[in-house]
């Protein structure tokens, strides 16, 4: 990371701070199944997806900070920016921190699933590609929240919480397309407790100034967006519930989650997933880590007579050629049983069998 202070003097003296960072990933994998035909790929973000950002800060004195992010998404492979072209699609907020009152911030930015369970997923613990079956529940931060209002507490003795509110920016009609977040978190020296909550109206396009528009569309991974009927028809309401838990010893981490997610669509079909993921990464030297994962999901529609399940597993390889460079390899499999479950894994598109296997070796870079 580079960081440029600077002074600024005027009555007061106050130091300021830009600190550019980022991440290139970028990996080969073969999927066994996508439409029918295995692929040999080159995959963008193989582990952690690419972005270039910029912190913001300056201190406004007695414990006050005026804070900012500005973070972009792109394709290592192609250059395009992400996000669906979004010059910050990942993050563009501006607020004030302070010591002893917290951090208020507006503008676009992640939820409390993203802040507290992320770290823990497989996908980021592993590394690898497992996460809840058509990324239902966003803990991997698919969509991000636009017009959006966000409180984090200071920290009190491990314990501390955050509240999110994105607005749908539509006169007349406050509901659509509105989010709220909130979300609890307790931390000791090397174990960590999380709970968190989320609530959408109606996502999507039909509000395009709310708080969640295209990108909930999402890529071919995104199964759950559209009524189980018809794909032209949208969500009407999505909620989450998840918790999570993590454990630290001296060679051994262990993450858990477990995550309630409940679509409800506009034309009053309904879902009903729940999904568990647990993952244990083993330190072999301080350069060299090996992992593996366990993840399930069982599904139950309302006014569809179906209820799919899906299971997950993974296995990784990640080695630290120093701090800022590691390479890596994982195996992904997942195999789907029950109508209306398409198997796929994350960032790949449905296989045309109920199994699907991706094999992926890659390199990475944080600056």
């Amino acid at each position: 990371m580079l960081v440029v202070s600077l002074c600024a003097s005027a009555t007061a003296s106050a130091q300021s701070s830009v600190t550019l960072y980022g991440i290139i990933s970028n990996g080969l994998g073969y999927v066994s199944n996508q439409a029918g035909h295995s692929n040999l790929t080159m995959i963008s973000g193989a582990n952690q997806n690419n972005r270039l950002g910029f912190k913001l800060a300056e201190d406004l004195g007695g414990g006050l900070a005026a804070v900012g992010t500005l973070e972009n998404g792109f394709d290592s492979n192609s250059g395009k920016l992400g996000q669906g072209g979004r010059m910050f699609g990942r993050q563009a907020f501006v607020g004030l921190s302070s010591s002893t009152y917290g951090t208020l911030t507006i503008g676009r930015q992640y939820d409390m699933l993203w802040d507290y369970l992320d770290r823990i997923e497989p996908q980021s613990m592993g590394p690898g590609l497992g996460v809840s079956v058509g990324s239902n529940d966003n803990i991997e931060g698919n969509f991000r929240y636009s017009n959006s209002v966000k409180y984090a507490s200071p920290v009190w003795g491990g314990f501390g919480f955050e509240s999110l509110y994105a607005f749908s920016n539509k006169a007349g009609s406050f509901q659509q397309n509105r989010a709220f977040s909130a979300g609890i978190n307790y931390a000791l020296t090397n174990q960590r407790y999380s709970l968190v909550y989320l609530d959408i109206d109606h996502p999507g396009t039909a509000n395009p100034s709310g708080a969640v528009t295209d990108d909930y569309a999402g890529a071919p991974f995104v199964l759950f967006h559209t009524s189980p009927l018809s794909s032209s028809v949208g969500v009407r309401n999505q909620r989450v519930v998840a918790g999570g838990a993590e454990y630290g010893f001296e060679k051994l981490s262990l993450g858990g989650i477990v995550s309630d997610v409940r679509y409800n669509y506009l034309d009053n079909t309904s879902l009903h997933l729940d999904n568990l993921s647990l993952v244990g990464v083993y330190k072999i030297t301080p350069a060299f880590f090996i992992s593996a994962a366990y993840l399930y999901t069982h599904g139950t529609y309302g006014g569809v007579s179906s209820n799919p399940h899906w299971n997950q597993g993974q296995v990784s390889f990640e080695y630290f050629l120093s701090k800022r460079t590691d390479v890596f390899a994982y195996a992904n499999y997942i195999r789907a049983s029950g109508s209306n479950a398409p198997a796929v894994l994350f960032l790949s598109s449905p296989s045309s069998t109920e199994q699907q296997t991706a094999v992926v070796a890659g390199i990475r870079h944080k600056f």
